[in-house]
């Protein structure tokens, strides 16, 4: 199993509720309700701010089983693809400092 969200895996969501993460400037939270075999999984991609802030957000909610989880991963890879991501940077969430913008001496 290849690719960025290759860790996440059915025994991986029994770790906790809530997963938040980020890829550069890709965003993504999880969150399980309920038990393996019969719970639930959401997947929420936004835009690059906090959560709660976010207006730009995509959503899939998924059976907690090891489709479901399956069908998430695929879903998260392809929202990737699509919405890219840059390295992180304290500077506009860009991987560029402002020095590099100013003309040489």
């Amino acid at each position: 199993m290849d690719g960025a969200f290759s860790f996440l895996t059915f025994h991986f969501l029994q770790k906790a509720e809530v997963y938040p993460g980020s890829i550069g400037t890709f965003r993504y939270r999880l969150q399980r309700t309920g038990k393996a075999g019969d719970g639930q999984i959401q997947g929420w991609v936004y835009e690059n701010i906090c959560f709660e802030k976010a207006q730009d957000v995509e959503m899939m909610t998924v059976p907690w089983t090891e489709e479901g989880v399956d069908s998430l991963r695929a879903w998260l890879e392809e929202r990737l693809r699509e919405r890219g991501s840059e390295p992180y940077s304290i500077y506009g969430g860009r991987a560029k400092h402002p020095a590099a913008d100013q003309p040489e001496a």
